[in-house]
């Protein structure tokens, strides 16, 4: 007994070729499916339906009648390109003729074929070495005018830079002159400067140190005539007292 499995294979093989699901699941059963649970299970008895249904419909088709016998005439295999009966014989020979032709129009055209081949090559083998002769032309061309404008170029170069030396050495040289010229004059105002400041200087350093020798000198004589003064007092005083002592003890 065949399990039913999943349902929807023995549906699918029921409407197509087995017609109905009780068909299919003896068709599996038939063929060895004991369990319908994939689409190749159904695809098998499918197949097996089919085939049990294109025997079926073989056996109940008529016997064909055999066709008549010609009694004379001949017997006709083939037509030609007119639609004229061919024997075999005339068939076999229109059919080697036929052959002839096809094989000697293919060889033609597989000459010509070549032929343009050939000569298409030769064309661009052509071009190509008129090109490649145009190109050598033009580079040997190229070469001599880019020669001769490096040439040029590096002539106004050369010139450019000879100006631009001697512009530039006489502005350095001018520059360095004028500057040498201001530099000295202005060297000379600062020593000027210099030297005037130096006498003032020492002007007012002697007048100030001749003042203060002055009161230096004025303080010191006051200091000692104060002194001077002092001592003489003194002296007088001690003289005063030694005479007044002297008296009383004689």
């Amino acid at each position: 007994m065949v399990k039913i499995g999943n349902r929807k294979y023995l549906d699918w093989a029921g409407d197509r070729e087995c017609g109905t699901e009780d068909r299919a699941r003896k068709i599996a059963g038939q063929i060895g499916i004991k369990n319908v649970n994939s689409q190749n299970d159904a695809n098998q008895m499918n197949a097996e339906c089919k085939r049990q249904n294109n025997a079926k419909s073989s056996n109940n088709k008529p016997e064909k009648k055999p066709e008549p016998l010609i009694e004379s005439g001949p017997t006709f295999v083939g037509t030609n390109a007119a639609g004229e009966g061919l024997t075999a014989a005339e068939y076999n020979l229109y059919a080697q003729e036929t052959m002839f032709g096809l094989q000697s129009a293919q060889q033609s055209q597989i000459q010509d074929s070549v032929n343009s081949t050939n000569l298409a090559i030769q064309n661009l083998e052509n071009e190509a070495s008129a090109y490649a002769q145009d190109s050598e032309t033009g580079r040997n061309v190229y070469s001599n005018d880019a020669e001769s404008w490096r040439t040029k170029y590096s002539i106004d170069a050369q010139e450019r830079w000879n100006k631009f030396s001697d512009v530039m050495r006489y502005k350095t040289e001018t520059d360095a002159t004028k500057i040498r010229g201001e530099y000295s004059l202005d060297l000379q105002k600062i020593m000027n400067a210099g030297s005037e400041s130096v006498a003032k200087i020492t002007g007012e350093y002697s007048t100030a140190n001749t003042t203060i020798q002055g009161l230096y000198n004025l303080e010191g004589e006051k200091v000692r005539g104060e002194a001077a003064r002092d001592v003489a007092k003194t002296n007088k005083d001690a003289s005063i007292f030694g005479n007044f002592v002297g008296g009383f003890w004689s």
